[in-house]
This record gives C-alpha cells, structure tokens and sequence, in this order.
C-alpha cells in the first residue's frame, strides 16, 4: 500500500512538471505572437503608406523566421535551384512573400489583435491563435513557431487550414514550372511592378 501511496505521488508529481513545463513553453510563444500582433496593429494605423509598410516589416522581423518560411516556400515550388544562385532565388522569394502578406495585412488594416489558444506539438512547436480584425475584414489564423537558439520564431501561418508555405509554394511551382529560370524571371517581375506602383504613387 505505501509503495503504492509512493508511486503516485511520483508520478504526479513529474506529470505535474510536464503540465507546468508545456504552461511555460505555450506562454513564451504567446508573448511572441501578442507583441507581434500589437505592434503590427500599431504599425498598420500609420497614415504614410511607405512608412506603414516599413513598421509592418520591423514589426514582423524579431518574431518572423523568413528565411525557413521562404526555404518551406520554395521546397513547395518543386524548383531545383543551384547553389550559385539560390541566394538571389532566396531573396525574391522572401521578399514576394513579404509584399504579399503586408498588402493582405493593408487591405484590413487591423485594430485589434486577439490572442487565443495554445497548442504545444512536442518541445519545439507551438500553434498560437490570433485574429487580426480590422473595421471590414480579419484574419484568423494559427501562428505556428518553432523554439529557435535566439528563442521562439514565427515559421509558419495556417488560414482554415492552409499553410502560408503551400500556398505561396504552390503559386510559384504555377509559375516557374519546374524551371529555376521562369523563376527568377517571374520574382523579377513582381519587384519591378512594385517599383513602378511606388514611383506612380
């Protein structure tokens, strides 16, 4: 019977821990994403449109790993890229994901950001809630983060079930069509429409 009494309390005792330790881990994970949703808030109240689109890209940098988010795009793309220029291949992808996801975030213009749940997905993944809701429109989405040396980053957004990677993965793999060349060639070509909708402005 004491052997008994023992084991238990042992054992409740480390699942005690776990509970507190995946407590713990859930609430890192949502301070990222509360500051990131506040600070994009603030960002997207800015009446300048250059300098709202360059706090959206502060905003984003400290919580937002886009260097695995462009690599997760483009494994999706289904483009094989040489090393020499997978560089140059990197960087339109990121930026076309940037400029992608700031004009979703313009088009709402969120007021508010409203943190909800958390789920851990063993030790160094957690899926944070957050609804950016503007006057019309909000996004509702799972921010999934991966635990990092420099701490929890942002690897990864799921809209009803979509990932942010496939999707953008699969509107170049549409582009590019296997080609590294209609690829670049195709990023190229969103940057200079970018440049020429600045200069319009």
């Amino acid at each position: 019977m004491r052997r008994t009494l023992t084991l238990s309390v042992v054992l409740l005792a480390i699942s005690g821990g776990f509970a507190l330790a995946e407590e713990s881990t859930n609430s890192e994970a949502m301070r990222v994403v509360q500051t990131l949703g506040e600070q994009t808030v603030a960002a997207a109240k800015i009446d300048d449109k250059d300098a709202r689109r360059r706090s959206l890209v502060e905003a984003a940098a400290p919580a937002v790993d886009f260097k695995t988010i462009g690599e997760g795009v483009l494994s999706y793309a289904g483009v094989s890229v040489p090393n020499g220029r997978r560089a140059e291949v990197m960087d339109g992808v990121i930026a076309f994901v940037s400029r992608s996801v700031i004009d979703e975030i313009e088009r709402i213009r969120p007021e508010e950001a409203k943190v909800g749940d958390a789920k851990a997905n063993g030790d160094n993944e957690v899926r944070v809630g957050m609804e950016l809701a503007g006057i019309k429109d909000q996004i509702s989405a799972d921010w999934v983060l991966h635990k990092q040396a420099e701490g929890w980053r942002v690897v990864d957004v799921m809209v009803a079930g979509n990932s942010l990677t496939q999707h953008f993965g699969g509107q170049l793999a549409r582009r590019a069509r296997g080609e590294v060349e209609q690829l670049v060639e195709f990023l190229r070509s969103e940057q200079k429409r970018d440049k020429l909708a600045y200069l319009a402005q």
